[in-house]
């Protein structure tokens, strides 16, 4: 009922509220005029009547030492740039989105007025000055949005100029390019999208290509569960590697107490089954049991790259084999691969759907480039898709509630095609496939074929949505997320519900507001019980993006949760019943990425080794000072002021912190000061006040023997 009921107020919110389009006056690449001489200009240069008709011209991105669509002359101190465009008035925001990418200092001019400055000093600036810090790593193609007032513009042909500064004499690069639109009147969520303790409720982190340590909200933090090359605690053996799908199934509905499971997607496969409970007191993860999934039965062979899979509503895990092989080494009639495999989490063994008790492959669901598998509560329906291949969705229907072992088979037909990766128009149709014999069951994708089945290029996951049960799926090959209305043999609403390649979305960090493109590369999905989609990346810069459930294309609600460490993809996502807390795993990331302190407090090293994390609030994962195992000193001894703080802070302790080091962090992942003090110490002064003039927020890590705290400090 309560779903229900939230389905609705859903619906009215969305019917009634006002959707404005955002409109774009110029893009990202467009064209302007430029000045690269490198000599001063007079004063009224970046005038409207200015005559710029001499001035060279070209497409954004403009100037050197990075790849530039035009490039400027090397060693540029400062460009001048000017673009004309025609407004109507009436057709304006009351404030309206610049967003512009700068390496390094700009100064931006409306109609000959000072609108935006952007890492430029304060008061009369000159030719020859420098802007005020270096502009560095991903900050360089970061799009940062400002706003200008309506009232700044004119009815008709308006300019805008921008004095583009280098960072040195010296420097190897300097670039430039922006944009301007409307700013889209976006509806407020309403309240229960997202509640003060909800997993969900967070500020963006701020783009950032991957860098050593894994990034997640402030808000949040992260313990690592396991990782590739530990040992299990029962039956011998090691944890696998290329650790992918990560299913959490409770104890008798519990949060606290279930079973986690974990595909390695490696040849031969493997699943992993760890026995998890939540310490209230630590408000830490232990594991008590763990041991791997025993494939070996005769009439199973093996399994092979155990990818995603599926927790059932009837308790247990659906792991799934991507690739198809013709083999048949035990001469049972069946190809060896290609299949998916029920188990039961509480015994880690392969489930039995045969009289006579031999472990069997959930044959009538077809063979294929199997990836996911997600089943709705009733128990009756299954979804999912294939990554290669056929490249398809299809749809199983159990003959009876809660039994994977029979059924009939489908495949999405749309009735129009794709067109650009878009369906043509917004319906389809299931067709059916023949799945009841032998032959058929080891010919799945070629039936598919030839019954026209709607090709989508790599489908990496398909999902429910929990508030009103559309079918959602992902196909990475054309980077974006679909949804659609399954009505039973026929389907409405099929259309693109998130992504594009190039499509951007702007929203709130802790550095204001930040654009990101959506990037390759969608791989897994999953739904929280508010109707919020995360989309787990594998391609591009390996984020995970939340997208509200009042998401539209024309009307973005996104947010950016995460970005792995360097080498790595984010992988599975699954909830405990509560929305606590989430489980996923860090796939092969680099050997060279940096140790990590998680909720334990301690230090954790995954070096070139899948890991399997639990995230959450802050106040849900690691008490208030967790520390190592030396002498305790508690969090409320250590202050760390002023804060906010124009650059000088202070570290004071009552009791003297032994070999003391100090880290602190941008809001992208960089670390931007790191220093040891040997001895003890019981205050210390820091300046922060050049770190803080380019990321208005630090995360201060401070180490100390038997100590272990995480400050954020504000600028003033």
């Amino acid at each position: 009922m309560k779903k229900k009921l939230l389905t609705v107020a859903m619906l009215a919110f969305l019917t009634s509220s006002a959707i404005q389009a955002q409109t774009t006056i110029f893009g990202l690449q467009s064209s302007w005029r430029f000045n690269d001489a490198d000599v001063a200009l007079p004063a009224t240069w970046k005038n409207s009547n200015y005559d710029v008709s001499t001035w060279s011209s070209g497409n954004g991105p403009l100037g050197y030492g990075d790849p530039v669509t035009t490039a400027f002359i090397s060693g540029v101190d400062t460009a001048y740039l000017t673009k004309d465009f025609t407004v109507n008035l009436a057709d304006l925001t009351n404030t309206m989105e610049f967003g512009v990418r700068r390496d390094d200092g700009i100064i931006v001019y409306l109609n000959g007025e000072e609108v935006i400055r952007d890492n430029m000093p304060s008061g009369t600036v000159s030719h020859s000055t420098f802007s005020s810090t270096t502009i560095d790593g991903a900050a360089e193609t970061a799009i940062n949005v400002f706003s200008i007032a309506k009232n700044k513009f004119v009815q008709g042909v308006n300019r805008i100029s921008i004095e583009l500064h280098n960072r040195s004499a010296s420097s190897s690069d300097l670039t430039i390019d922006a944009y301007l639109k409307t700013v889209v009147t976006t509806p407020t969520p309403p309240a229960n999208t997202c509640t003060g303790t909800h997993i969900s409720c967070f500020t963006s982190i701020v783009p950032t290509g991957q860098t050593a340590k894994l990034i997640i909200p402030a808000e949040h933090r992260f313990q690592m569960i396991l990782k590739e090359g530990d040992a299990y605690t029962e039956g011998g053996g090691l944890v696998g590697g290329q650790n992918d799908f990560t299913g959490y199934v409770p104890k008798n509905t519990s949060s606290e107490n279930g079973y986690l499971s974990v595909n390695h997607e490696t040849n031969p496969g493997g699943v992993t089954m760890a026995e998890i409970n939540y310490n209230t007191s630590t408000k830490l993860w232990q594991l008590t049991k763990s041991r791997g999934v025993s494939f070996s039965a005769t009439s199973l062979v093996q399994t092979i790259r155990n990818c995603s899979g599926g927790v059932t509503p009837w308790g247990t895990i659906v792991t799934a084999e991507e690739s198809v092989t013709g083999n048949d080494t035990n001469a049972d009639g069946y190809k060896d691969y290609g299949w998916l495999v029920e188990i039961d989490p509480a015994t880690a063994q392969v489930m039995s759907h045969n009289t006579n008790g031999t472990k069997d492959k959930l044959w009538q669901m077809g063979i294929m480039n199997h990836e996911n598998v997600v089943i709705n509560n009733a128990g009756t329906t299954a979804y999912y898709g294939e990554d290669g291949g056929t490249n398809m969705v299809y749809k199983y229907v159990m003959d009876t509630p809660n039994n994977l072992a029979s059924g009939n088979l489908y495949v999405l037909k749309l009735d129009q095609g794709l067109s650009n990766g878009d369906p043509v128009v917004t319906t389809a149709s299931w067709v059916q496939i023949p799945n009841k014999t032998q032959a058929d069951q080891n010919n799945t994708t070629a039936l598919a074929q030839s019954l026209g089945g709607t090709s989508f290029n790599g489908i990496e996951d398909v999902e429910i949505s929990p508030l009103d049960g559309k079918v959602y799926f992902t196909a990475k090959g054309l980077n974006k997320v679909y949804s659609m209305q399954d009505n039973g043999s026929t389907l409405s609403q099929v259309e693109v519900f998130v992504g594009g390649l190039n499509t951007q979305y702007s929203f709130n960090t802790a550095q204001g507001v930040k654009t990101e493109t959506w990037g390759d590369g969608n791989d897994n999905l999953t739904f929280d019980e508010l109707g919020n989609l995360w989309v787990l990346q594998d391609g591009g810069k390996n984020y995970i993006w939340v997208v509200a459930p009042t998401h539209t294309q024309a009307n973005p609600n996104v947010r950016l949760f995460a970005s792995m460490p360097a080498g790595s993809e984010p992988t599975g996502l699954t909830f405990t019943p509560d929305h606590k807390f989430g489980f996923f795993s860090v796939q092969h990331p680099d050997s060279t990425i940096s140790t990590d302190i998680d909720a334990t407090g301690n230090i954790i090293d995954y070096k070139g080794k899948s890991a399997t994390m639990v995230i959450a609030l802050q106040q849900f994962l690691g008490a208030s000072g967790t520390l190592g195992t030396t002498e305790a000193v508690t969090q409320t001894e250590v202050t760390v002021s002023p804060n906010p703080t124009s650059g000088l802070v202070k570290i004071n302790s009552p009791k003297a912190l032994k070999n003391l080091s100090v880290t602190a962090y941008s809001m992208d992942g960089k670390i931007v000061y790191s220093k040891k003090f040997t001895g003890s110490n019981s205050s210390l002064e820091l300046d922060f006040t050049s770190q803080l003039q380019v990321s208005r927020v630090l995360m201060l890590n401070i180490e100390a023997d038997g100590f272990q705290k995480t400050v954020k400090i504000l600028k003033k």
